[in-house]
């Protein structure tokens, strides 16, 4: 979604280095040769020219040189590609294009619950630096004990969302040992190529990189964590983070995506992962959707939400590694699904045939198979109703 406000010269980015999707969006923009200008929201043009475009308090949103307000780092990231030049971030190989937006929706969705529980329960290793973090996102030169200040309300607003995400006192060892496993799979893959499909980053390791760099690389617990455990995760971290490929350890890697659309085997064992920790959040999801819309009717182009008030439309359970998760419904979730089903509906002969057999092989078929019955559309900064699924 783009609102032209008729501003100057160059992109400027409003975001925060505590910003999951900051991070993300900086990372595409530094590996893309995108030039840019960041700035916290407590530069005064985003009070005047920004949130009264998009309504609310998100980050990060773009304004383009020709003025436009672009927010939502999907939907950013996908503009940015049709204006600028280089290789793109989309593979064009059809397994290759598929398992890139399954990384893609679990990168964005799947790991919410370990990047708050890191970030949130640890407060020992953590709090120092995540309040000089949110005081100076606010203040950027205020001294620690005003920073600290500053912090309380944001810091209280964030943490309250932990137990809202899944994550208690009974599901805490689950979400760990789901994270665990995830590093243990990345490294290993990490240890043979320095992206997840060769010698160049896409749309994949960027949603990768979102969760694993603010939240788990940069804040101290959950950093130690990657450094002592997923060495090789840490290093793919550092490599994302700059502007050059940034892989001497592979002198003979191509900047090219892999060959004749493989998948290493070890990206199929870090897709196997994903359908153990996430899939089953994913039917979880869409029956809960589907229940809500055969109970309600909804009109084409209306909000999600008809309660401007609330976030979500309710909670579903799910069961991830034999342990009960209460969960709020993320819709946002199944509007970034549909780009797996664009993906895998694209397919024909023995295109969809190689796709079902890989998705047969990782577990991960209800993800194409399994949708909302109602397509979703993203208008004026929101996720609204679109048609019925044919």
């Amino acid at each position: 979604m783009s609102v032209n406000t008729s501003a100057g010269n160059g992109y400027i980015m409003y975001g925060s280095p505590v910003s999951l999707f900051t991070g993300k969006l900086r990372s595409y923009m530094r590996k893309k040769g995108i030039p840019y200008r960041e700035r916290l929201t407590s530069h005064p043009d985003f009070a005047a020219k920004i949130f009264p475009v998009v309504g609310r308090m998100v980050i990060p949103v773009i304004e383009t040189p020709n003025g436009d307000i672009l927010q939502d780092t999907c939907e950013i990231m996908d503009t940015l590609e049709l204006r600028h030049e280089g290789a793109s971030i989309y593979p064009t190989t059809p397994r290759q294009r598929l398992v890139s937006h399954i990384i893609e929706l679990f990168g964005t969705e799947g790991l919410i619950k370990p990047a708050m529980h890191y970030r949130w329960n640890f407060d020992a290793e953590n709090d120092h630096f995540i309040s000089l973090e949110f005081g100076r996102f606010m203040n950027p030169q205020a001294e620690d004990a005003e920073a600290k200040d500053l912090a309380k309300l944001p810091k209280s607003m964030m943490s309250g969302l932990v137990k809202v995400l899944g994550v208690t006192e009974e599901t805490i060892p689950t979400v760990e040992a789901g994270y665990e496993a995830l590093l243990a799979a990345l490294d290993a893959h990490f240890l043979k190529y320095p992206y997840l499909f060769g010698g160049r980053p896409t749309v994949a390791d960027f949603s990768l990189y979102a969760p694993l760099y603010a939240h788990l690389a940069r804040d101290p617990a959950p950093a130690m964590l990657m450094k002592q455990k997923a060495n090789r995760v840490w290093r793919w971290v550092e490599r994302m983070t700059v502007a050059d490929c940034d892989m001497p350890e592979f002198p003979d890697m191509a900047e090219e995506l892999l060959a004749d659309d493989e998948i290493p085997e070890t990206l199929i064992k870090v897709l196997k992962v994903i359908a153990e920790d996430y899939l089953p959040e994913y039917e979880g999801l869409v029956g809960f959707m589907n229940g809500y819309l055969a109970e309600n009717s909804v009109e084409e182009g209306a909000s999600l939400l008809p309660d401007p008030s609330k976030r979500s439309l309710g909670f579903f359970n799910c069961t991830l590694r034999g342990q009960e998760f209460s969960l709020v419904a993320r819709n946002y979730s199944l509007w970034l699904a549909q780009r797996i089903h664009a993906a895998y509906d694209n397919l024909s002969g023995v295109d969809k045939n190689a796709a079902n057999e890989l998705l047969a092989e990782t577990g991960l078929a209800a993800l194409c198979n399994k949708r909302c019955n109602q397509l979703i559309s993203r208008k004026q900064f929101k996720e609204v109703w679109d048609t019925a699924r044919p």
